[in-house]
């Protein structure tokens, strides 16, 4: 039944669409978008052949400095902003924490992970120069067999695209709580190399809620050469972050009785005025594309990345800091020959990283808390030495004019070496395994079709398996596995998550009119996740399933519509008391998942009122959702009305000012429950920003 309420929504979509799609045609003869993307082969191809999702956003249109703000324009993307550059990630799923957000999405620059596949962070856009991209790629799902471990609920690309021409762009900004961002990039060409500098300056002096702020540098340093019949690209980018946190407020501590974020003074406050984050990164490649004989194209890809990072974790009890880094080294791979019949990529990715982490507590928990046993003392110093191999082969089989077929196939194999560095067993609720290794083997099957109804239209589906190995953390980072009394857990237990997936779409892309809709229904296996009160899972299950609309449409000469909603539906597929003997949360096969909202909505209405004066409206939409496993609680969701003018003064230079939350509503960036306190990210008021920016 669900599948096919489904169903008919997407018709309904499909139809109507037709109609405009027609209208639009007929009043208006559109050639046909040859936008190109890159994410899903590795190469230039064009969007409108596909074999699947995918949407493409121009950092220049962003209402806001932060990364997950662009992003949340896409269908299906649902973005938590905690307090600075934190923050939590949905992408055709819940909003993942822990292990689980760390694992399920993969975020990319120039095709290569900014983090190792076992050792990801939740916070993943902090490391991402997205002003500075030309473009920027999402798949909503599984990725194709091109990329394993994190392509599971989706994948984000930053590219930056080839150097072409002597350019310098500079672009302030200042507006209220003290924040601002100043970036530049600039390009030098000359007929035998290329080069590009970018630099990123943000900050946030004085932020919305107490002892909250932060400062962050990027730079990148790019190059580009040919020799011979061979490309090359070169790259070195850096991240810094200094951050004062503002953790979460809990409804039960304002006095009012309002919840926290709609009760000012609470939504100010900040319960940990000393917590903190602090963060490094560093990374490289270079990129040797070589042109052979037989008219293949053979690439191969070096790469180094360090990340480092101390943060304390205000959001647990005693409020342990954590230290973590990683350093890996590896190569892309790959083999590309495109002929009349068939289209082909086979390739190797591979990859060998050291981590280590440390989580300390120094101070007392809470008298409720410390009933938990969350002791005094180090919870956790481990080494891990990972080893990620995985061949894989992707294939476009043109059966005929107007039919291809993609098949592809990713083998993975993934090897933990484990050195605990402090007593082995419990510590309190926290347990630490004795030295060990692991391995897991996974392999990813994809298929997809691609059908032309004419020139501009193309419907798609695909049947895919996503895998990925347990994160280090699912696997060191374990929590007593009897909530009633010491019972050691086993990383053995521990196996890698699944997710298979079937989509089908329809495309149609022209000048005038362009749209993508898609419905999905998809089911994961052996789901990694932390509970209510600080627990992990293992072997979760669950269910989701949902359409999702796209569209930018050129209404007429002066204004234009960019349109993104979804509805998904997002469910437990299993039953379990997840607390045990406190009993704070139960799921029930059926339940809605925690953070997960039906509806999402973001559009924006662009209208070019004269050749030098431009203005956008852009609307918000979250929906309501659970804010625990059991269903008790809720959020009300909200929508939000951001508004931008934007003044050429003259060829290159341009004054731009933004107002965010025009109507200064109250709602929270997120909201859940934890250990049976309702709590929450306050979202900030009525916000106004100024900005300068200059081309030449």
């Amino acid at each position: 039944m669900r599948t096919f309420k489904a169903s008919s929504i997407l018709c309904v979509f499909v139809l109507s669409l037709q109609l405009v799609s027609a209208v639009a045609q007929e009043n208006n003869e559109s050639e046909v978008l040859d936008e190109l993307v890159v994410t899903t082969t590795r190469a230039q191809a064009p969007r409108l052949d596909n074999p699947g999702n995918i949407t493409t956003l121009d950092p220049d249109t962003r209402l806001s400095n932060y990364p997950a703000d662009l992003l949340n324009q896409a269908p299906g993307i649902n973005i938590h902003r905690g307090n600075g550059q934190e923050h939590l990630t949905a992408i055709r799923s819940p909003v993942l924490v822990g292990g689980a957000g760390a694992g399920s999405f993969l975020y990319l620059e120039d095709g290569i992970s900014m983090r190792a596949p076992g050792f990801a962070n939740v916070n993943a856009l902090m490391d991402a120069m997205p002003g500075h991209a030309q473009s920027i790629e999402i798949v909503r799902g599984p990725g194709s067999a091109l990329y394993g471990s994190n392509a599971v609920h989706g994948l984000i690309n930053f590219i930056s695209g080839p150097i072409t021409e002597n350019e310098t762009r500079l672009n302030s900004s200042a507006g209220s709580y003290g924040r601002y961002a100043l970036t530049g990039q600039s390009s030098y060409v000359d007929d035998a190399s290329a080069a590009r500098f970018s630099i990123s300056l943000t900050g946030d002096e004085e932020g919305y809620r107490a002892d909250s702020g932060f400062e962050q540098q990027k730079m990148r340093i790019e190059t580009q050469w040919r020799t011979g019949t061979t490309d090359y690209h070169f790259s070195l980018a850096g991240m810094n972050l200094n951050q004062e946190t503002a953790g979460y407020v809990k409804t039960e501590d304002c006095p009012s009785g309002q919840e926290a974020y709609e009760d000012e003074t609470c939504a100010k406050s900040n319960p940990f005025p000393e917590a903190y984050r602090d963060a490094q990164a560093f990374r490289s490649f270079l990129r040797m594309e070589r042109s052979l004989s037989d008219g293949a194209t053979l690439t191969v890809t070096p790469y180094l990345r360090t990340n480092d990072m101390e943060f304390l974790m205000h959001f647990l009890p005693g409020q342990a800091v954590e230290e973590n880094e990683h350093t890996s080294i590896g190569a892309q791979i790959s083999y590309a020959r495109n002929s009349d019949r068939v289209s082909y990529v086979i390739g190797l990715d591979s990859e060998l990283t050291n981590g280590e982490l440390t989580e300390i507590q120094t101070q007392t928990a809470t008298p409720f808390f410390h009933t938990f046993n969350y002791l005094v003392g180090t919870h956790y110093d481990y080494e891990v030495d990972a080893t990620t191999f995985a061949p894989y082969v992707h294939a476009v089989w043109h059966l005929s004019e107007k039919t291809d077929l993609t098949t592809g196939l990713r083998a993975e194999y993934t090897e933990y070496d484990y050195d605990n560095r402090t007593d082995d067993g419990l510590q309190g609720k926290l347990f630490r395994p004795a030295d060990r290794s692991d391995d897991f083997s996974d392999v990813s099957p994809k298929l997809a079709l691609v059908h032309r109804l004419s020139e501009s239209r193309r419907v798609f589906a695909s049947l895919t398996r996503a895998t990925r190995a347990p994160q280090t953390t699912d696997l060191y980072r374990l929590r007593d596995a009897d909530r009633t009394g010491p019972l050691e857990p086993n990383p053995a237990d521990v196996d890698s998550e699944t997710l298979d997936s079937f989509e089908i779409g329809y495309r149609s892309f022209s000048s005038g009119l362009s749209y993508e809709v898609s419905l999905f229904t998809m089911r994961k296996e052996n789901y990694h996740f932390r509970d209510g009160s600080d627990y992990y899972e293992t072997d979760g299950e669950t269910s989701h399933e949902g359409v999702e609309l796209e569209l930018d449409w050129q209404i007429n000469d002066a204004l234009s519509l960019h349109n993104s909603v979804s509805w998904a539906k997002h469910e437990y597929a299993f039953n379990r008391d997840v607390t045990g003997g406190n009993a704070l949360e139960t799921i029930t096969d059926g339940n809605y998942i925690d953070s997960a909202p039906k509806t999402l909505g973001n559009s924006t209405l662009r209208w070019q009122a004269t050749p030098r004066l431009s203005a956008a409206a852009q609307w918000e939409h979250v929906g309501s959702y659970y804010m625990d496993a059991s269903n008790t609680q809720k959020y009300d969701g909200h929508d939000l009305i951001n508004l931008a003018l934007n003044l050429n003064l003259r060829e290159g230079v341009s004054l731009e000012g933004r107002v965010l939350n025009l109507f200064d509503e109250d709602y929270a960036k997120r909201a859940d429950v934890w250990f049976g306190d309702k709590r929450y990210f306050p979202g900030e008021p009525r916000r106004f920003m100024f900005a300068v920016k200059a081309a030449y």
